[in-house]
C-alpha cells in the first residue's frame, strides 16, 4: 500500500474510532479534540477498568458505588427517550419497538470533537431484568458490533448501588480493537460519573428540602 493511501485509511480508522457508542443510553467515543461549549464532568477517582471474556469476545468492565437505591439508578438508564439529557453525545433515542421486557431503540450520536458534522445511527435490541440488569446487543445500523450490559447490586440495605458497565465494541474493518480500548479508558468513566451524578441529584434535593424545613 501506497504512503499516501494508507495514511488516509489510518486517518478514517481513527474518525470512526472517535464516534463508537458504549451503551444504549451511549456516548460516543471521544477524540483528543477539546469540544467547544461542553462541561465534561471531572471525577474524584476515576473507576477501575478490566478486562473480561464473555462468550469469546473481550468486554472492557467498570464499577462505581452510587449513593441512590437501585430502583433511582434503573430508572434512569430505562428512561430512554430522555437519555441524551443524561449523555449529551447521544442525540436522539427512539423506541423502536416495545415488547414487555424487551426494547428496540434506534440511536442517533454526534461524535465529540468532530465539529457537529458526522451523525452515526445505529438499532440495538435491549432486554431488561427490572431493577437488576439490561443487556443489548446491535442489530443493525453502523459499527459490526456493540454489545453489554449494565448491572445494579444493592448495598447498604438498599440505600446505595454498585453499577457494574460492561461492553464490546467492534468497530470492523478500518478500526484497530487497540484504538477502542484506548477510547474506553476515556469515556466509561465518563458514562458512570454522568449516571453516578444524575442518580444522586434527587437525594441531594431532598435533603435540602428536609433541612428548610426545619
Amino acid at each position: 500500500m501506497k504512503p499516501r493511501a494508507f495514511a488516509g485509511v489510518l486517518a478514517l480508522s481513527q474518525l470512526v474510532a472517535a464516534s463508537l457508542v458504549l451503551l444504549p443510553a451511549a456516548i460516543p467515543l471521544q477524540v483528543d479534540a477539546k469540544p467547544a461549549a461542553q462541561k465534561q464532568p471531572q471525577l474524584l477517582e476515576a473507576p477501575a477498568l478490566s478486562e473480561e471474556s464473555i462468550n469469546g469476545n473481550s468486554f472492557t468492565v467498570s464499577k462505581i458505588v452510587v449513593h441512590a437505591a437501585p430502583e433511582r439508578v434503573w430508572n434512569i438508564l430505562t428512561d430512554y427517550e430522555n437519555a441524551p439529557k443524561v449523555f449529551p453525545q447521544l442525540r436522539k433515542c427512539v423506541i423502536v419497538q416495545s415488547k414487555g421486557n424487551i426494547k428496540v431503540l434506534k440511536h442517533q450520536v454526534q461524535p465529540t470533537g468532530l465539529g457537529g458534522y458526522s451523525t452515526y445511527q445505529y438499532i440495538v435490541e435491549v432486554t431488561e431484568h427490572a431493577p437488576k440488569s439490561m443487556e443489548w446487543h446491535r442489530i443493525s445500523g453502523d459499527f459490526k458490533a456493540v454489545d453489554g450490559f449494565w448491572k445494579l447490586e444493592p448495598l447498604n440495605d438498599g440505600h446505595d448501588t454498585t453499577v457494574t458497565y460492561s461492553s464490546f465494541v467492534n468497530g470492523g474493518f478500518f478500526i484497530p480493537q487497540m484504538l477502542i480500548k484506548k477510547q474506553f479508558r476515556v469515556e466509561m468513566p465518563m458514562v458512570l460519573s454522568n449516571l453516578k451524578s444524575e442518580s444522586e441529584s434527587v437525594r441531594i434535593a431532598r435533603k435540602t428540602d428536609s433541612s428548610t424545613l426545619q
